[in-house]
């Protein structure tokens, strides 16, 4: 053969071989792939923090002490307090004695809580009756009060006079001696931590 021959024949071996080369090309090699960016990023808008202003309703710009002038302080009822250590409540079981026997958590250290749920913890007592509701002018005589959230510590006072001896036996029971005083209906006032309960006209000196 003429060299214009084998020059057709290797042109088409070389197309030939180009071709195959290709094709494995691109099934077995992992495509590159080029990300162009849209552009720019946009600038944000005046109304997402770049620069802030306010106006009146009549359409004036304010100055800070302008602004402050027209809001007026709320007073806080309520306020969230940290607690700074755990505080736990008490948990009894049956047949246990008062105060609680067990304790469990309540606030965790560096708990956010509103002093509401604290107080919460120290409901008021009341005093719903008192046995005997007559006694001695001259005292020492031993009655039960009955009535609720009574706590250890708690006090006793007829008509502004201490009791002596009370205990507190439970939630709702405590005992104690009565004060010297003269005849007539006294006031029982049993004192908590969460303030005093007081029942008019508990208990009648004789």
């Amino acid at each position: 053969m003429n060299s214009g021959v084998w020059w057709r024949v290797g042109f088409l071996i070389g197309v030939t071989l180009g071709a195959v080369l290709l094709l494995l090309l691109v099934l077995w090699v992992r495509p590159i792939v080029i990300v162009i960016p849209a552009g720019p990023p946009a600038t944000p808008a005046t109304d997402q923090g770049e620069r802030m202003t306010l106006y009146a309703a009549n359409g004036t710009q304010l100055t800070k002490t302008a602004a402050a002038a027209k809001v007026t302080a709320v007073p806080v009822t309520d306020p969230i307090v940290r607690v700074g250590e755990n505080l736990y409540e008490g948990e009894r079981l049956d047949g246990t004695t008062f105060p609680e026997g067990k304790r469990k958590l309540r606030f965790p250290s560096g708990a956010l809580i509103r002093q509401s749920q604290l107080d919460a913890c120290f409901p008021d007592a009341t005093v719903t009756d008192v046995a005997p509701a007559t006694g001695a002018a001259a005292g020492n005589t031993l009655v039960t009060v009955r009535g609720t959230n009574f706590t250890p510590g708690s006090t006793v006072t007829f008509g502004g006079t201490a009791a002596t001896s009370v205990t507190v036996i439970n939630e709702t029971t405590l005992t104690c001696r009565t004060p010297a005083r003269a005849a007539g209906a006294t006031a029982v006032a049993v004192t908590t931590d969460a303030g005093a309960a007081t029942k008019a006209n508990a208990f009648t000196y004789a």
